[in-house]
This record gives C-alpha cells, sequence and structure tokens, in this order.
C-alpha cells in the first residue's frame, strides 16, 4: 500500500480500516510513504504491527523531485519480490503506483478516494485513470462510484471501523439513561471546516425552533420546541470565527478534541444526531461520499440527519435510523428538527434501531471480504 505522508483523519481512518480488513483475510501488507524517507515503510501481516508515523511531506517537490520519488519507492517495492496488488491511498500517488506496478509484476493497482478528491484530482489523474487498464478507482459510496464513472467504473468498499472503537460505541448504546430535561442535537466535524459542514445552517434551524411564534404565523413556521442544546465537537483547534459564531449563544456547547470515550459518550447521550455538509463541486468543493460520523452515532444509539444531497444516503435507512431534509437550506433542516424533536420517545426507539442497523452494516467479516474483492479481486480464504 502506497501511504500518503500526511492524510486527512477521515482518510487515516479509511486507510487503516483497509489494512486491518486484508490482515484479517491473511493477506500480508507492506506500507510504503513516498517523498519520506525509509524508515517511513512499516511491513505488517496477520497479527503484525506497524511501523512509524507518517510524517509531513516535504513541500514544493517539482516534477522531476516527483518521478524520482516514484522511481526510488517503485525500486524499495520491487525488493520484496512479486506483488498481487499495489494499493493507491491516495490519488495523487496513482503515478507511483503505476511505476511500482510495473516493477513487480502486480495485476491491479486500486485507487482509493476518500471524499472531495473525486472532483478536484488534477486533469492528468484524471487522464491517467480513464486509459491505464490496470487503475482502478475505489470509493466509499454509491453516490462517490457514479461521481467517478464518466472517468472510470470502480467498486465501492463501505467505511470500515476501527474494531475497538467500534465496540465503544456499542457498549455505549447498550447503556439505559433517562432523558433530560432539554433535547441534545450533536454535530460532529473537524472544527476548521465548520462552514463547509453546514454548520451555520444547523444553528440558523435551531434558532427557528426556539423562537415564539406570532399568533399569526402558519402552521408550518416552525418554532415554539423551547431549549434546544447544541453540542458541537471535532478535532481543533476552532478556529475565531467558529467561537465567535456560537459566543453568546444558550444551550450551545464545544467540545475540541475530545477522547474516544468522550465522543461516543456525546453520541449516546444525544436525541439526534446532524451533519448539515454542503455538497459543493466546484471551488470551494465540499462534499460528502459516505461520512463515518453518521454510523458512529447509529452505533452509539443515536437517529441521524444526513446531508440533503451527496453520498450519506447509504450511510442511513432513509425514514427509520436517518432523516434527509428536502434542501439544504435552513428553514428545510428546522422543519425535520420540528418533526423529529416533537416526540423523543420515537427518537429513542429510533437510535435503538439505528445501534442494531449500524452493527449489521460495519461487521468486520463482511467489511474484510468486501476489501479483498476491491483490492484482490478474489474472496478471502
Amino acid at each position: 500500500m502506497l501511504r500518503p505522508a500526511k492524510a486527512r483523519p477521515d482518510a487515516a481512518r479509511q486507510l487503516a480500516a483497509v489494512v486491518a480488513g486484508l490482515q484479517a483475510g491473511g493477506a500480508e501488507v507492506t506500507q510504503l510513504t513516498p517523498g519520506g524517507p525509509d524508515d517511513q515503510q512499516a511491513r505488517t501481516g496477520p497479527g503484525g504491527r506497524r511501523g512509524s508515523p507518517d510524517q509531513p511531506a516535504r513541500p514544493g517537490l517539482d516534477l522531476a523531485g516527483r518521478c524520482r520519488s516514484a522511481w526510488e519507492t517503485a525500486a524499495l517495492a520491487r525488493a520484496l519480490g512479486p506483488l498481487d496488488s499495489v494499493v493507491v491511498g491516495q490519488v495523487d500517488l496513482a503515478l507511483t503506483g503505476l511505476v511500482t506496478a510495473r516493477l513487480t509484476g502486480a495485476s491491479r493497482v486500486p485507487v482509493l478516494f476518500h471524499g472531495v478528491d473525486m472532483w478536484t484530482m488534477r486533469r492528468h489523474l484524471r487522464l491517467l485513470l480513464r486509459h491505464d487498464p490496470l487503475l482502478c478507482p475505489v470509493t466509499t459510496s454509491s453516490f462517490g462510484a457514479g461521481a467517478l464513472s464518466p472517468t472510470r467504473m470502480g467498486a465501492v468498499i463501505p467505511p470500515g471501523l476501527d474494531h475497538r472503537w467500534r465496540e465503544a460505541l456499542l457498549a455505549e448504546a447498550a447503556r439505559r439513561r433517562p432523558l433530560p430535561p432539554v433535547p441534545t442535537v450533536l454535530t460532529v466535524f473537524p472544527l476548521d471546516e465548520w462552514e463547509a459542514k453546514g454548520l451555520p445552517t444547523l444553528v440558523d434551524a435551531l434558532d427557528t425552533l426556539r423562537a415564539p411564534v406570532p399568533e399569526e404565523a402558519p402552521d408550518d413556521a416552525g418554532g415554539t420546541a423551547g431549549p434546544v442544546r447544541l453540542v458541537i465537537a471535532g478535532a481543533g483547534p476552532a478556529p475565531g470565527s467558529l467561537h465567535a459564531l456560537i459566543a453568546g449563544r444558550e444551550h450551545t456547547d464545544l467540545f475540541e478534541d475530545p477522547s474516544d470515550e468522550e465522543l461516543a459518550r456525546l453520541y449516546a447521550t444525544a436525541d439526534l444526531f446532524a451533519l448539515c455538509t454542503r455538497t459543493r463541486t466546484r471551488s470551494p468543493v465540499s462534499g460528502e461520499s459516505h461520512p463515518t460520523a453518521l454510523l458512529e452515532a447509529q452505533l452509539a444509539g443515536c437517529a441521524v440527519i444526513g446531508p440533503a444531497q451527496g453520498g450519506s444516503r447509504d450511510a442511513y435507512q432513509r425514514g427509520v435510523t436517518g432523516w434527509t431534509p428536502a434542501d439544504e437550506s435552513s428553514p428545510a433542516l428546522a422543519r425535520v428538527l420540528a418533526d423529529l424533536l416533537a416526540d423523543r420517545a420515537r427518537l429513542a426507539r429510533a437510535g435503538r434501531l439505528a445501534s442494531d442497523w449500524a452493527r449489521a452494516v460495519t461487521d468486520p467479516d463482511d467489511h474484510s471480504q468486501a476489501v479483498f474483492a476491491a483490492l484482490l479481486g478474489r474472496q478471502r480464504s
């Protein structure tokens, strides 16, 4: 596997899950980091351990440097002997993957996509993906596969979760807690992406619910929901603009860099999880292919609201464990929130169904089978 020197958290989690799925089926996995020092390679096998963590990429590599890096990585891989597959952990490494495959005799070069890179990849990489028969795009949802289909038909591997993290979320779901007096809506994302993740829309929608409704207002005007607590959590630090947005707002809490234990508890104690990411295919690009946070929330027993557009609908049972606004506007989101928060017992039942459903769709053996089929073209032993 060719790993990027510095991957975003969601991509790093996906790569770790893919490696775990391969190892669970008995595959021997060698990880190389193009552009990094030789000691960044990590050789692992069934029950093995990983090597040193990735280091930041060297900035400003020119074309000659990139070609040299690709050749050096391919030479390292060649020393390993014949390979069945060269898995490219990020589309920017596709050329390195091809060179490596040519030198090692690998018959497959799956290229993993992690979200918006299906829209942002450079033109020469798109051409390479379209015309070289060894390359195969692999994404996490049918939406992602569809977005890539004009370039190349590919495979889908649903997101996998670390075994311990999955079990921790399920354990939280099994705890029975009394409902607090104020309903809670939780949202989780990297805090520096708060605008693209639709936080202003969520804040506006909750303001609409909390506001008193004039007597002459229509029945669907919203409001009168009373206090609703908003909890925002994610990898920080939170930028000053985010602090400014929520400053002085009642019933609003921010958790920067929560531990796994804290995050699992936040999922389990929320009435509802909402992810409101805006889908934009042109700069500034944003969107979701298959957000892991929606699965995490459901594993912990929390029903969800997904983005109006994008690949999130693969991540919940619509109308049973999760709901989708009609569009990306604040009024559309407010209508869904008002309907769901009006019946907290219904949400609790949906949360229990969500945990059972998410347990089934994140089964580690099923994920390992999907990884083998997509990356090696065969079933695991």
